[in-house]
């Protein structure tokens, strides 16, 4: 480590004082680090789920007979669904808080970790959108390529469990930032057939090019969402 990340590890480290900024390029000191993946992220996605995946998992699981999913490729589509969801109606309705209650409920904490709560607000800038996954970093990182803008990323997977896309393949998740420009997905992605990547590519791009002047891209996201899925199962179909 060179001074200049030495002094960035040691400004995102600090606890009390003003309102830390999170920036993303900087590195993190370890316990920060454990700070952002336990007590913020895996503890606001756990409430999260507790407070409205029962009440949406109907409709999700429609979504997902409707689009012909195999069971067996449920849950990525269910979870993908389900924060594409919460993060839809906190971008469209102001008065949807449960973002916001997080906060409070946990403002003491925040004013240990201030540069936490900078980061949390980052969540409010998560879009779902598609990648195709590249050479594997490590045992738990990779490269990816968001392929709207072509914009290569480094994501790593929080939760060792968790295992990485197959290189080449396309998948469909939604990003949030960490440190050092690295990113890690909100839940794993899902992630279309390999079997079926030139019918995904081509179509993708087609709904793309389509669709390119939509403002809304959480409905761009989730139409093209529902197509591909059935692209996959008619491209699955036709090979058996």
């Amino acid at each position: 480590m060179n001074k200049d990340d030495s002094n960035d590890v040691v400004r995102l480290s600090r606890r009390k004082g003003p309102l830390v900024e999170y920036h993303h390029n900087e590195s993190m000191s370890e316990e920060l680090r454990h700070q952002l993946l336990v007590h913020v992220y895996l503890k606001f996605a756990r409430e999260t789920y507790e407070s409205f995946y029962e009440q949406l998992e109907p409709g999700f699981l429609e979504f997902a007979n409707d689009c012909d999913v195999p069971p067996d490729k449920y849950e990525p589509v269910l979870e993908n669904l389900f924060w594409w969801r919460l993060l839809y109606e906190q971008a469209l309705e102001p008065s949807f808080t449960h973002f916001h209650q997080f906060i409070t409920h946990n403002n003491e904490y925040f004013q240990d970790w201030p540069v936490l709560k900078s980061w949390f607000m980052k969540w409010y800038e998560a879009v779902p959108t598609y990648y195709f996954i590249g050479n594997q970093i490590g045992k738990n990182g990779f490269v990816a390529v968001e392929i709207e803008t072509e914009k290569t990323v480094e994501i790593f997977l929080p939760i060792p469990a968790h295992q990485p896309p197959k290189q080449g393949s396309i998948v469909a998740g939604i990003l949030l930032p960490f440190c050092d420009d690295l990113y890690f997905p909100i839940v794993p992605f899902y992630e279309f057939d390999i079997r079926t990547r030139e019918d995904i590519a081509l179509h993708l791009r087609h709904y793309l090019e389509e669709l390119c002047n939509e403002s809304d891209h959480y409905q761009v996201f989730v139409r093209i969402f529902s197509s591909l899925l059935k692209v996959e199962a008619i491209s699955l179909n036709n090979r058996t």
